[in-house]
Order: C-alpha cells, then sequence, then structure tokens
C-alpha cells in the first residue's frame, strides 16, 4: 500500500511537472485565449479566423454583421501556437477557416523553408481532419520599418515576399484558395505597409480592416 502511495506521489509530480513545462511554452495571453478558446463552441456554419494579433485585433463578426463568424487570433502567436491549439476548432468541422501567420516567425530568423513547411502542417491536419470546410491561406502582410519598431521583424521585406510566392504556389495542390492582401497593403513601389493602415508599422488600424473585409467579401458567401 506504501508503495502504490509513492508511485501515485510521483506520478502526480511528474504530470503537474510536464504542465509546468507546457504552461511556459507561450506566454500567459497566449494560455488565456487558448483556454477560452477551448470551452467556446463551434459549429459547422461557422467561419473561423485564425491567427495572430492581426486577426486578435480585430471584432470580425461585427465587421461582416455575422455572428457565425468567430475570431480565434492570439497576439504574438506562432505557427507551431496556432498547430497546438488546432483541435478546438477542427472538432466542430467548421465552414470557413482564414488562416494567417508567420510573421511572428521571422522574427525569430526562421528560414522560408521552415515557416512554409510549418504552415503546411497546419494545412495537412485541416485537411485530414476536417475535409469539408473551405480553408483559406491569407498572404503575410508588409511591414513599415519607418517607425522604428519591432527591429526583429523589419528589413524582412524579401522573405515575407518569398513566403507568400509559396504559399501561392502550392494552394492548388494542396487544396486551399490563397488570398493576396499583401498587394492591398503595401505602398505602390515600395515593399513597405502604407503608413495611413499601422501606427507602429506591423499593427492595423481600423482602416486597413475595412480594406481587409473588402478582399474577402467574395470568399464569405
Amino acid at each position: 500500500m506504501k508503495k502504490l502511495s509513492l508511485l501515485w506521489t510521483f506520478f502526480l509530480l511528474y504530470t503537474s511537472g510536464a504542465w509546468a513545462q507546457e504552461a511556459y511554452k507561450y506566454n500567459e495571453f497566449y494560455y488565456q485565449r487558448a483556454t477560452l478558446f477551448d470551452v467556446l463552441p463551434v459549429s459547422s456554419e461557422d467561419i473561423i479566423f485564425l491567427g495572430n494579433s492581426l486577426t486578435n485585433g480585430c471584432e470580425w463578426h461585427e465587421l461582416f454583421n455575422n455572428a457565425h463568424v468567430k475570431n480565434r487570433g492570439i497576439s504574438s502567436d506562432v505557427i507551431q501556437g496556432v498547430y497546438d491549439r488546432l483541435n478546438p476548432v477542427i472538432k466542430g468541422k467548421p465552414r470557413k477557416i482564414f488562416l494567417m501567420i508567420g510573421v511572428n516567425d521571422i522574427s525569430h530568423d526562421l528560414s522560408v523553408d521552415s515557416i512554409v513547411d510549418s504552415i503546411d502542417k497546419i494545412v495537412r491536419k485541416i485537411r485530414k481532419e476536417t475535409p469539408n470546410t473551405q480553408l483559406y491561406v491569407q498572404s503575410l502582410l508588409p511591414t513599415n520599418d519607418d517607425f522604428g519598431r519591432y527591429k526583429k521583424v523589419m528589413g524582412k521585406q524579401q522573405v515575407i515576399l518569398d513566403i507568400n510566392e509559396r504559399l501561392k504556389s502550392a494552394a492548388s495542390g494542396n487544396g486551399y484558395t490563397y488570398i493576396d492582401l499583401y498587394s492591398h497593403f503595401v505602398m505602390p513601389g515600395t515593399q513597405k505597409m502604407n503608413p495611413d493602415f499601422t501606427n507602429d508599422g506591423l499593427h492595423l488600424l481600423g482602416p486597413a480592416y475595412l480594406v481587409w473585409k473588402e478582399v474577402l467579401l467574395p470568399y464569405m458567401k
């Protein structure tokens, strides 16, 4: 009996330690949002917006005047973070998923190949688990280094372009629709985000979401 008790104590310590390690894999806000998403329902009528702070920053259901449009964005999220929290989304078999992710991975100096391969891992899981869901992979947006912020992601405009080109090229073979947002947000003749759309070079102001909405309207039907 004493031996069983010791084994049980060891098991509790081990599992609590593993949980503690997992708890610090991402930041606190990630778990605040992800655990909320765990308990919020997703149905086959829903349209899911999945991504990082650019997705998190919008009230999508209000923008599209549709209660079935649901925000599953988490600020600072990375590709692996999205993958790790896919299950509560895909178990509901949503009608559509709009995915944008990768800019924070660029800030960690990951290669184009690594980023595209990781996005493909998300795509493959969605395609396998909920094949009737219409999947849209949105391009990464340009950034603007004139604001002097987020220096780890600035100056990497060509990386963004290369990722977008790879995502576009892979779309037909991987069962998703590629949506070009980049060209609607960039200043003509540059590789910089239109300064009317941002106040820090990375995140979006309200008018930018109206542009985003107009681009997506044909895909929302």
